[in-house]
């Protein structure tokens, strides 16, 4: 791979996007009361659910995860968080990924992707299975501590038990 050619990541936690970086993708992730992650898979790929902004969600980040995982795996989501962004260059001009947390509120039945036609697989999945398929290298590494303290701090879940923190500490105390 030539210079021009190589991806470059950058996390940056709890900070919004400069203004002269465009936000082009908010992705969630979305977690139920056993700290299970919700992850799609379209023609053998695996991602957090997420998407574009659109005019319509007013530039609301909340908005566009909302949107973006209804449509996609027919989830609602309950107290979404703003967790960072990943800055990308090498894809064209510099972007944002915008990263946010959520809580599973409901599983839907399963509908089309409006914007794709097909149906993708929706799976809940252990935080270490899920960083595993999603195979992001080691840019994913800051985002998922990040995502482990604010997981801990708002909803009392460890998220790699999927245990709420009390019974974990309690279950402790007993040995």
């Amino acid at each position: 791979m030539n210079g021009s050619d190589e991806v470059t990541y950058a996390w940056h936690c709890d900070q919004l996007p400069p203004a002269h970086l465009p936000v082009r993708q908010v992705y969630g992730w979305v977690l139920d009361a056993r700290a299970r992650v919700v992850l799609l898979r379209d023609l053998g790929r695996w991602n957090l659910p997420g998407g574009e902004p659109e005019t319509r969600d007013g530039g609301d980040r909340a908005a566009t995860l909302r949107r973006e995982v209804w449509e996609e795996v027919q989830v609602t989501l309950a107290d979404p968080v703003y967790l960072g962004y990943q800055s990308v260059d090498g894809l064209g001009a510099p972007f944002a990924q915008v990263r946010m947390a959520a809580r599973l509120h409901r599983l839907a039945e399963r509908a089309p992707d409006p914007d794709k036609n097909r149906i993708h697989e929706r799976h809940l999945l252990p935080l270490d299975r899920a960083v595993e398929l999603l195979d992001w290298g080691p840019s994913v590494l800051p985002q998922v501590a990040h995502l482990t303290r604010v997981v801990a701090e708002r909803w009392g879940l460890h998220a790699r038990t999927g245990r709420p923190l009390q019974e974990r500490h309690a279950h402790g105390a007993r040995r």
